[in-house]
């Protein structure tokens, strides 16, 4: 329909312009014709006037007397229309191009004369062509002058034109069915043209049908034009649908797979906190079912204190809770969804929807009060018989003088064992403090230049017994609040560390920075160094990194374990770097002025 449209136009405007100029063109042509056959006429009205002349004295008669006669005479030679005037503009006489004789006055009227134009064609010895509005569309007019030059009026001349309306009218109607020919032409190439289109548009639209309801196969390629290309990338297109389509569900299914097969409840929610999705593991532990499926989270059997954690999610972005009720514990842990792009969308706040997790911690937390509550009496329960074995020991050595090397060197192998049994107890009922969050700090404000000092001060006897240069960088007081006694340990088991893993020889530098809200403390050493594949496992209880030397040292694997814990109260941290064989470095960093709750608050 387009180009049949376009065809219409562009025939119309076609059209149009060569009528113009083709009507134009006839028209001058006339103007021309018109000219010449005045001349001749207006030559024979002249020759008329001549033979009326009288033989003596070459006078005319009144114009009166043979102005009807003048004008039959010329119209009947010429074929012309007449019009005779006296020069001041009045009409004498009139005949049409058929011979007619026609009232003056009613011709002058009809060809639109004034006296203008008649004067202004008596000064032009040569005539004027005038054009003019109505059947006639030039009038030739020109002075009728006597053999003297004295002028005895106008001749206005007008040609029929029937003919050139009738040659106007032909090529009006023969423009008129060209145009018509080339708009039925035009539709009918549009109605092929539209089919040889769209029947190739048409399967590939059934095609995309199909692919949206299942149904991948190909479209059969018939043509290698455009529209084959076009066929080419759609069957293209479809078989890179068909291979996502797959891989998303064979992950679908895998997920599927996973949610079903997994202990964890897991609830999806829409930004309005709907219930999307649910596994089977939420309809066991949180009694969510099908029918739950769209509404709000607060108005199915979740309890509460799970749906705060949702609600604190939303204004966070991540939020983490252990939720007690009753006698069962659950491990809550609420995020948002793809919480950068919905910011970036601008779409519900930058809420894309809640993905909430909830794990049944019931049976660990009952094994780790199981494990502490045993380590805590098994600790308390060695306590008596080491104090008895050590009384004994104690009372043994009062008699060393009478005994001999041997029993000396057993006695003291015995103290020994009985020290580093006894540290491992202390150790141990630190740790089940902590397990079961009796462990608090005593904090207040404290140089902890002092607190390394008397450290260091406390190893100095095994450094030098273990050749080993303990080195302290003093440089002046650094003030914080803490607890110097829990610190104090930490410090004296990093330094005994040092200096047990080190060769005779080496050294332990130890320095402090300090910065507007922390102090960091290292203790460097040019030891063995600890092996990268350790450096994961060297906070757990009871790592040992080189146990040969553990046991021949005496450690137990509780000493880091303990100090993270002490820093991690502090609301610090411990890091590590660490070389084989150039040794490491620990660095202690705590905050100045610790977490409100530090203070005798018990993890």
């Amino acid at each position: 329909m387009a180009l049949v449209g376009i065809s219409a136009i562009t025939s119309l405007i076609l059209g149009l312009v060569l009528y113009y100029f083709a009507g134009s063109r006839l028209i001058e042509v006339e103007g021309s014709l018109l000219i010449q056959r005045s001349r001749t006429a207006n030559a024979g009205a002249e020759e008329f006037l001549s033979g009326l002349r009288d033989p003596g004295d070459r006078t005319l008669p009144p114009a009166g007397t043979y102005a009807e006669e003048l004008a039959s005479s010329v119209s009947d030679f010429t074929g012309l229309g007449i019009l005779y005037t006296t020069p001041g503009g009045e009409p004498l006489a009139a005949r049409d191009p058929d011979g007619d004789a026609v009232p003056p006055e009613e011709a002058y009227e009809r060809l639109g004369l004034d006296q203008r134009i008649i004067e202004r064609a008596l000064e032009d010895s040569n005539g004027q062509l005038v054009p003019r509005e109505g059947r006639s569309r030039y009038v030739a007019v020109w002075p009728l002058t006597g053999a003297n030059g004295d002028v005895q009026g106008a001749m206005v001349y007008n040609a029929p034109q029937e003919a050139l309306n009738q040659t106007l009218g032909y090529l009006r109607y023969g423009i008129i069915g060209s145009m018509g020919a080339s708009i039925l032409l035009a539709g009918i190439a549009s109605l092929l043209l539209a089919r040889e289109i769209t029947r190739p548009l048409s399967k590939t639209r059934d095609a995309a049908i199909r692919v949206a309801s299942g149904d991948y196969a190909p479209v059969v390629i018939e043509r290698e034009d455009e529209l084959g290309e076009v066929a080419r990338a759609f069957n293209y297109m479809v078989a890179e649908v068909e291979h996502y389509i797959g891989e998303i569900q064979e992950q679908k299914s895998r997920l599927e797979g996973v949610l079903e097969a997994s202990p964890e409840a897991v609830i999806a929610l829409d930004p309005q906190d709907r219930v999307t999705m649910a596994n089977p593991a939420a309809g066991r532990m949180l009694g969510i079912q099908t029918s739950d499926y769209g509404r709000k989270i607060e108005d199915t059997s979740v309890p509460r204190e799970i749906v705060h954690c949702v609600r604190e999610s939303s204004l966070t972005g991540v939020a983490v809770r252990e939720v007690e009720l009753g006698d069962n514990s659950y491990w809550t842990y609420a995020a948002q969804m793809n919480r950068e792009e919905a910011g970036q969308n601008g779409e519900n706040g930058g809420n894309a929807g809640v993905i909430l997790a909830v794990r049944d911690i019931s049976e660990h937390r009952s094994l780790e009060r199981a494990k502490t509550n045993f380590v805590s009496d098994v600790s308390h329960e060695l306590r008596t018989p080491l104090t008895t074995i050590q009384s004994a020991v104690d009372l043994v050595e009062r008699a060393r003088d009478r005994m001999e090397p041997m029993e000396h060197r057993a006695l003291e192998l015995a103290n020994q064992e009985l020290k580093r049994i006894r540290s491992m107890v202390e150790e141990l009922l630190v740790l089940a403090q902590v397990d079961s969050w009796q462990y608090s700090l005593e904090v207040s404000p404290t140089d902890l230049s002092s607190v390394i000092r008397n450290s260091v001060e406390s190893m100095q006897l095994k450094a030098e017994r273990f050749g080993i240069e303990v080195n302290f960088d003093e440089a002046g007081e650094h003030q914080c609040v803490c607890d110097s006694q829990k610190l104090y340990q930490v410090f004296l088991n990093l330094i005994d560390n040092a200096v047990k893993y080190s060769d005779p020889g080496a050294r332990v530098d130890i320095s402090v920075e300090e910065d507007e809200s922390s102090l960091a403390v290292r203790i460097s050493d040019t030891g063995f160094g600890i092996p990268e594949e350790d450096r994961g496992q060297l906070f757990d209880r009871f790592y040992r990194v080189n146990k040969d030397r553990s046991r021949s040292t005496g450690g137990s694997g509780l000493g880091l374990a303990i100090s993270r814990e002490i820093v991690s109260l502090h609301g610090g941290e411990i890091e590590i770097e660490s070389a084989v064989g150039r040794g490491s470095t620990f660095t202690v960093r705590i905050p100045k002025t610790p977490l409100p709750r530090s203070a005798n608050y018990a993890i």
